[in-house]
């Protein structure tokens, strides 16, 4: 199975680039409710959760206990 296109980008009326993924969403309980392309295919997003891995920093009060800086929070993001 082909992962569908889910994003085309344009330069002027042109595309530019197509991108293909494929895109699983699920209820809290973990059921699928819905796919697109192939979500059995393993993957490696490593720099691209980083952001969803610092979240718990800000949300659990720590950056502004330790009293981080945006420029702090930027670098536990990236």
């Amino acid at each position: 199975m082909s992962n569908p296109v889910l994003v085309n980008t344009l330069r002027g009326n042109v595309i530019e680039n197509r991108h293909r993924g494929a895109v699983a969403v699920c209820d809290p309980g973990g059921n699928l409710l819905q796919s697109w392309g192939n979500i059995e295919t393993l993957v490696y997003p490593r720099s691209a959760v980083k952001p969803l891995q610092a979240l718990p920093l800000v949300e659990s009060g720590a950056a502004d206990r330790f009293e981080l800086s945006s420029a702090e929070i930027a670098l536990a993001c990236s």
